[in-house]
């Protein structure tokens, strides 16, 4: 990885609590590897072919948004967000689908820095609303989404198994 051209590209240097340099940048595909690993102790199970395909798509000129943060030269967090209309009788919105950050460095705003830059590129392209859609279990995301002024939205995830006939 070539940190050198991250800082230039969209490097945003802040210091999280214990005084470490949190750097914050578009990710590219050097870094797939290592967010493919922190995803895995994150989420608990591996997605790499959710992360492959994200990529992908990210390499084609889509309107995702991949960033990492790293703390001395280590990924230590990851968001990924879109731009897109949803439907569902919405105008074009922002979309969080994934944020991660490294059990050692919770508690050091790596979330918040995350959020705070996706979010901000989101306004940048026009957008006015944030959406998400999260485990019901999942009391620790909650509580974040939460704190970050996120409620419960207009609509409700219905679903069905459909197994083999």
């Amino acid at each position: 990885m070539t940190q050198g051209r991250k800082d230039q590209e969209t490097a945003t240097a802040v210091n999280d609590t214990e005084r470490r340099s949190l750097v914050l940048a578009d990710a590219d595909a050097s870094d797939l590897a290592e967010i493919i690993d922190l995803d895995e102790k994150v989420a608990g199970y591996s997605r790499a072919d959710f992360w492959r395909d994200l990529f992908r798509q990210k390499a084609a000129g889509s309107t995702l948004f991949v960033l990492v943060a790293r703390s001395s030269g280590v990924l230590v967090g990851y968001a990924l967000g879109e731009i897109r209309s949803w439907p569902v009788r919405t105008p074009i919105c922002g979309w969080l689908y994934a944020i991660g950050v490294e059990k050692n460095h919770r508690l050091q705003k790596v979330a918040t820095v995350l959020m705070t830059e996706l979010i901000s590129r989101f306004r940048r392209n026009g957008v006015q609303t944030v959406r998400t859609v999260i485990d019901v279990d999942d009391q620790l995301l909650m509580s974040f989404l939460r704190s970050y002024g996120m409620s419960a939205g207009p609509f409700v995830e219905l679903e069905m198994t459909v197994g083999e006939s």
